[in-house]
């Protein structure tokens, strides 16, 4: 399988070509192998295999919100990842868009429904704006 056909669109839906992948095992295998290159472009690293993919916008799309029964907050992605909110996060706003970072600066972009699920947690200092987990929130 060449790899180089694979694209997330900007709305975090990954296509093989003209066709959308919607198996999340798999989706999900795939992401948790993806490198950033220095130019700031993606591939996917398997074993020794390394194949160049297109990101439109980011590699990751954070879809729900998980409230653990101790209180703790996890986001869960489009392919199947999971992101525990263990210390606050800085958001990243690009025109209306918010994004938060995952594995590197503002690559992943949350839906609306996470995005204001998450603003009961915002701290505004000046001009950024952080979330803060209710773990940390009730500590300072």
């Amino acid at each position: 399988m060449e790899l180089t056909e694979i694209i997330i669109k900007r709305d975090g839906k990954w296509y093989f070509g003209q066709a959308e992948m919607f198996r999340r095992n798999i989706l999900n295998i795939l992401a948790s192998h993806i490198e950033r290159q220095d130019d700031g472009s993606y591939c996917i690293r398997l074993g020794e295999d390394v194949n160049p993919i297109t990101v439109e916008d980011v590699p990751f799309l954070a879809t729900g919100y998980i409230e653990e029964e101790d209180g703790r907050i996890k986001l869960a992605f489009h392919d199947l990842q999971e992101m525990p909110l263990e210390n606050e996060l800085k958001l990243y706003l690009k025109g209306d868009v918010p994004y938060i970072s995952f594995r590197w600066e503002a690559d992943t972009r949350l839906t609306r429904g996470v995005y204001w699920k998450l603003s009961e947690f915002f701290d505004f200092r000046g001009e950024e704006i952080y979330i803060v987990p209710p773990e940390r929130a009730a500590v300072q």
